[in-house]
Formats: structure tokens, C-alpha cells, sequence
């Protein structure tokens, strides 16, 4: 399990976050959704400490840390036990595919090569990339560097993988490959999740919950059901009838 409570977060007088507390059951898909500015983002790099946040604690199973004032050995921790999937799927430019997943195996984890490769190229398969490891990003689709991205993550068994956007930076006709992707990861492999998103179809069928975010404040939280087919709050609506075009409260439709 991964447990947040009141996560605050500001820049200058900008108030980011605004006292934020999440529980994700190990194993589970929890999606967040809301417009852009509202948070999401800071949100999930302050859990692996991409960003410090102000104030709050994090729980990983059995584990607490400070998000404010964690030690570096405490940082290194909790990165060993959290993996994170970017927007700009940031590979390593002079390394293959293959070579890209392998790293943190031989680097970090200090597996032999054999293995490592190994591993590595299992991975690729399970995300349909089997036949590209030896190609370099700039040889790969958005799409296709995407996919090596989350079988990079997968490489070092974390319990939990954060999702930034994963689909964001990709042209349409490539979002369904990620989506597929990641939807099978979460039902195949069962490995925790938290995606922060703008899809809200992808969003109904892959999550056991939906966090609705507005303002640096969690609005709303529940099943894909109960927020995005039956919404109570007035801020969740708007917000999914602009993406919607009005059609979210008649029992799904649009979504």
C-alpha cells in the first residue's frame, strides 16, 4: 500500500498543493484527473522526491518518510521501491533499446550483463517492442520510445510506477499503443499505479480509482462510476462536461 497524508507544496506565494492525502491499495490503478495547473504533476514527482514538497508524509507498505525533510539515504529508498514513466520519455539518446532497459539492472542493481539482457528482453516483449531492441530512440516512434520507457520501468520490480502524462507528448494515432500497453501491465502484472492523465476513456476502464483534482485541492474520489458516470461535486462536473460535451451524467455516455 501507498499512503500520502497532507502533502502541501508552494512556490514563492503560489500555493501548489493544497494539504493532499491519498490511499492507493497495493496492486490497484488510482487515476488522476483535473485541468491543467491544477497540481497533478507536482503531486506525483513529490512522492519519488523529483520534488521536495513543503510538508507531508509518504508511506510505502510498512515505511514512512517525510516528504520535506527526508535524508538522502531515506530519497534512495524509496526510488529503489518507485519507478516513473514521463511525459518526454527520456531515454538515454546513445544507448539501444535493449541497452536502455538494461541499465538500472547493471547499474544500479548490479546484475550481470547475461542477465540483465535477459531480463531485458523479456521485457520488451511483454510491451511489443522484441523486434526494435536493437534501435537507437531517434529509429523510434513517440509511441515506441514510450513503450521501452514503461518496460524500463518494470526492469527494476518496483512496488509502485508513477505515470506523468504518459500519452501527452505523442501524436494521436499513437496514444492507443501506450494505453494498450499500460492497460495490460496493470491487469496482467498487477503492479500498483498512480497515472496522472487526461484520458478519460483510458481512465474508466483501467482504474480501481479516480482522484478528481482542481485548484491544488483533491475535489473528488471514488470508483470510475462514481466520478466519472455519477459525480457529486459540482467542480467534477464541469470539468468532465467540457471534455465530454455534456454527456457524462447520462449513465456513461461519451465516456
Amino acid at each position: 500500500m501507498i499512503k500520502l497524508e497532507h502533502v502541501k507544496k508552494a512556490f514563492g506565494d503560489k500555493v501548489i498543493l493544497k494539504d493532499i492525502s491519498m490511499t492507493v491499495p497495493t496492486g490497484s490503478v488510482t487515476v488522476i484527473l483535473g485541468p491543467s495547473g491544477s497540481g497533478k504533476t507536482t503531486f506525483l514527482r513529490t512522492i519519488n522526491f523529483l520534488g521536495r514538497a513543503d510538508g507531508g508524509r509518504l508511506y510505502i507498505n510498512d515505511q514512512s518518510y517525510d516528504l520535506h525533510s527526508a535524508s538522502h539515504k531515506e530519497i534512495l529508498a524509496v526510488r529503489r521501491q518507485t519507478a516513473m514513466v514521463f511525459q518526454s520519455y527520456n531515454l538515454f539518446s546513445n544507448m539501444t533499446a535493449l541497452e536502455n532497459v538494461m541499465e538500472a539492472l547493471v547499474t544500479v542493481q548490479g546484475q550481470k550483463k547475461s542477465a540483465a539482457r535477459a531480463k531485458a528482453e523479456e521485457l520488451l516483449r511483454q510491451v511489443g517492442m522484441a523486434e526494435h531492441a536493437e534501435k537507437y530512440p531517434a529509429q523510434l516512434s513517440g509511441g515506441q520510445q514510450q513503450r521501452v520507457g514503461i518496460a524500463r520501468a518494470l526492469a527494476v520490480n518496483p512496488q509502485v510506477i508513477l505515470f506523468d502524462e504518459p500519452t501527452s507528448a505523442l501524436d494521436p494515432e499513437l496514444v492507443g499503443e501506450v494505453l494498450s500497453v499500460i492497460h495490460d501491465v496493470a491487469k496482467k502484472l498487477k503492479v500498483t499505479m498512480i497515472i496522472v492523465t487526461h484520458e478519460i476513456a483510458f481512465a474508466r476502464e483501467v482504474a480501481d480509482q479516480i482522484v478528481f483534482m482542481e485548484g491544488g485541492s483533491v475535489v473528488e474520489t471514488g470508483t470510475p462510476e462514481e466520478v466519472l458516470v455519477h459525480p457529486r461535486e459540482e467542480r467534477t462536473k464541469a470539468f468532465l462536461n467540457r471534455y465530454l460535451g455534456g454527456n457524462v451524467l447520462r449513465d456513461g455516455a461519451g465516456i
